[in-house]
Order: C-alpha cells, then sequence, then structure tokens
C-alpha cells in the first residue's frame, strides 16, 4: 500500500503517501475518531499473534480525561467487537506519551503532576504550568477493546524509588500463566529536562550533552490486574535507547531486547553503539562503532524463513561525525558483538537520532523510478497552492488519490 499515517500526540494523525513522503491530510482514521478536535497518541502497538494494530488517544482536561483506544484488523479497519474501540475515564490530567499491549490488556503509566488549573487554562504554554509532584505514577491495566471486559480498568500506584516512572519507554509486555502482566521499559531518572535545547546541532560536546540528557537504564514490572502491583526491577544501568524486539513477539513473551547504547556504560553518553541483551540469562553482548560514528535507532528486520527470535538482522542508521556522512549498517541479530556485515554508504547525512522502521512488505519494493515519480509529482502539487494539504479527511479535497494524478495531471508528470 502507499498509504501511511503520521502519528504526533497534539492532534488528529496526518494521512502520507509512502512513496512520495507529502501529507493528504489530517486523518480520523474513516470515522473511528469522534471529534475532530480529539489526539491520537504517537505511538502504535503491534499485536503479532492476531496481526492488530491499536492506537491510543487521550482527551485531556485539568480534573479528569478520557482515554480512547483503537483496535484494527489487518486490513485497518476496526474490529467487530465494540466497534473496535473503548473510552476510559482517568483521574486528573493524564500525560501518556506512550504504551504496550498484551494478549487481553492495554498497558499505561500515568505520572503524578502539579498543576495551576487556572494558569492551564489561560496560558499559551500550558505545559509550562505543570511541574512534575513526588507522588507515585499511576500504572493502567485497561480491558482491550477485543476482551471480552473491554474497557474495564485496574490501576494500581508504582511504588517509588528516589527517581520517577514518569517517562517511561515501552519495550514490549506479555502475560505470564496465571495472569501477571510483565512489560519492560526504558526509564529515565527525570533529570536535566528542563534546559533542553531544541535548535540543531544539540550539543557539540560530551559534557554539553550531559548538562541537557537525563540518566535511563533499563527495567521490569511486574503487576497482576486483580492482585495489585509485584515488583520492580533494574536489569541493566546503562544508558540505553530506543528498545527494540523482534516484532513477531510483541505482546508475547520475548527473550532478547536490542537497543542503542552509550559508550560510557552507566555514564550518560549519547546513542552510538548497538547491545543486545538475553533477559532470559541477564546478559549482554555489544557493539561500538569508531568514537566518532554514533548509531541511532536500532530496527530489527525478520530473515525469510527463520521464524527464531534472533536469526534476523539488526538495522541502525550511523552517522559519521567525522566526515559528516551516513551510512545503513547491518548487524546479525544473534551475534550483535561481531559487527556490522554489512555498511550501505546513504549518500548524504542523515541527523543523528533520526526514527525508522524496516518493511517487510513486498507492496514496499518500490523502485527508485516509481519513487522519484510519485516525489516529483507530490512537489507540483504543493507548488498550485496549499489546497491540497489541507484537507481534514482521507481524501483529498477534490477526491482524488495520487494514484489517479496520471489521468488528470498527465502534462506534469
Amino acid at each position: 500500500s502507499t498509504d501511511g499515517r503520521s502519528l504526533w500526540s497534539g492532534g488528529l494523525p496526518y494521512k502520507l503517501d509512502s512513496l512520495a513522503l507529502s501529507t493528504d491530510g489530517r486523518s480520523q482514521l474513516g470515522g473511528v475518531i469522534k471529534r475532530e478536535e480529539s489526539a491520537l497518541g504517537g505511538k502504535a502497538a503491534f499485536d503479532a499473534q492476531r496481526n492488530r494494530l491499536l492506537f491510543y488517544g487521550v482527551d485531556e482536561d485539568s480534573g479528569s480525561s478520557q482515554l480512547n483506544i483503537y483496535e484494527f484488523n489487518s486490513k485497518f479497519q476496526p474490529i467487530s467487537d465494540n466497534d473496535g474501540a473503548v473510552q476510559v475515564k482517568l483521574p486528573g490530567l493524564a500525560l501518556m506519551h506512550d504504551f504496550a499491549i498484551t494478549e487481553n490488556y492495554a498497558v499505561f503509566v500515568q505520572p503524578a503532576l502539579k498543576l495551576n488549573g487556572m494558569q492551564y487554562m489561560l496560558s499559551k504554554e500550558p505545559g509550562k504550568t505543570l511541574t512534575m509532584d513526588v507522588e507515585p505514577s499511576l500504572v493502567h491495566i485497561v480491558a482491550r477493546p477485543s476482551n471480552k471486559r473491554a474497557g474495564e480498568i485496574a490501576t494500581f500506584q508504582i511504588p517509588t524509588d528516589g527517581a520517577t516512572d514518569a517517562n517511561l519507554q515501552f519495550v514490549n509486555a506479555f502475560e505470564e500463566q496465571d495472569g501477571t502482566v510483565v512489560f519492560d521499559a526504558i526509564r529515565s531518572d527525570g533529570s536535566n529536562m528542563q534546559g533542553a535545547n531544541t535548535r540543531w546541532p544539540w550539543a557539540s560536546s560530551l559534557g554539553e550533552y550531559q548538562s541537557l540528557s537525563s540518566k535511563k537504564s533499563l527495567w521490569r514490572y511486574r503487576v497482576h490486574p486483580q492482585n495489585g502491583f509485584i515488583s520492580k526491577d533494574c536489569i541493566s544501568n546503562d544508558q540505553i535507547y530506543f528498545g527494540v524486539i523482534n516484532s513477531d513477539f510483541s505482546g508475547r513473551p520475548h527473550r532478547f531486547m536490542y537497543a542503542a547504547a552509550g559508550a560510557l556504560g552507566e555514564d550518560v553518553a549519547p546513542p552510538q553503539g548497538i547491545t543486545k541483551y538475553d533477559l532470559n540469562s541477564f546478559t549482554f553482548e555489544s557493539w561500538f562503532p569508531e568514537s566518532y560514528e554514533f548509531c541511532g535507532e536500532p530496527m530489527y528486520a525478520k530473515r525469510r524463513g527463520d521464524e527464531s527470535e534472533d536469526g534476523g538482522y539488526i538495522l541502525s542508521v550511523l552517522y559519521n561525525g567525522r566526515d559528516e556522512f551516513s551510512e545503513l549498517v547491518v548487524l546479525q541479530a544473534s551475534n550483535i558483538g561481531a559487527g556490522p556485515i554489512a555498511r550501505v554508504p546513504i549518500g548524504i547525512a542523515v541527523p543523528h537520532g533520526y526514527h525508522g522502521c524496516f518493511a517487510s512488505n513486498d507492496d514496499a519494493n518500490w523502485t527508485f523510478e516509481e519513487i522519484e515519480r510519485r516525489a516529483k509529482l507530490a512537489d507540483k502539487m504543493e507548488t498550485r497552492g496549499s489546497m491540497w494539504n489541507e484537507v481534514k479527511s482521507d481524501f483529498s479535497g477534490l477526491g482524488l488519490r495520487f494514484d489517479d494524478m496520471e489521468e488528470y495531471f498527465g502534462d506534469l508528470m
């Protein structure tokens, strides 16, 4: 398919043309999102066992918030159960940027916030009226739309240990045989969050980076929907980023996890190498490039015909800070410590920290000519005026798709 979706936490998602990377307009996902002013979260979760995709959104308010969970089938249509959606009330202002799913549940962590209600309503920058509270964060276990108890919620406090659990980056979640929900997440300790630099380059020295970045570590949480919170344990205190697994194990028990890692162990450092964790033996192996080279987010690419958990490859975009160019590096997932088996120059410099994903579908194997043709068409359309890019539905303003454009605008192609 040439249709994509760009998610962000500030409003409706945008429909994209996957070849041209151009914007077709805002989307309410075929009417599943009922209110145009509703926001959809910036994260989707994949159910590998059922081949389904879940999204969430939060209608935020200072007194209480509404959590909306959406579940789509393999044809990107809402599932028939509960019309593919459930709504749940949450206490207070619920600012949540990530979640994970299991076979039966969606898992969220809500930070405790201090809020000046009047300033929040009147401020042009409401984020500046919020501060982190010392109270424990809340973990919400919500029954998915496909669950016979859809929408039921169990909420528990996460015991504090001196650092906040507010800014978790979920890696995966699953259920044990007794119903315990287990989720792994990269936790930030909340330090150095006020003075973040939004200009490129964000930092020009290690000291500057450390002054702007928080300490991160890998944790495992266990909670039972009926019996309450059980435990949280630090798996690794090394500085890591962008945790991923083989997506075939999303929502299921996993053994291996991959992450970008800093080169200074437990000390704060930018993502540079690639680390693999064995969560059965709690061991790890890493590969680090040259001191002037920095890997971004790792992506797991499945090897055709191999159903093992680590039989595929890890892809990452490596930025060479000395020569200012980027490469795609390919590592064997089963032997990360051996380093790349291939390094492919991209031909340009991709800024360090950009995100990406691997698409294994044959429909995504476009030729260079197809991509170039679609991109040129998108450029032509954008020069004709903003009307092409200011729609608020799943269709263009004239009811046309890019696939139809050659018939109408063949002289521009």
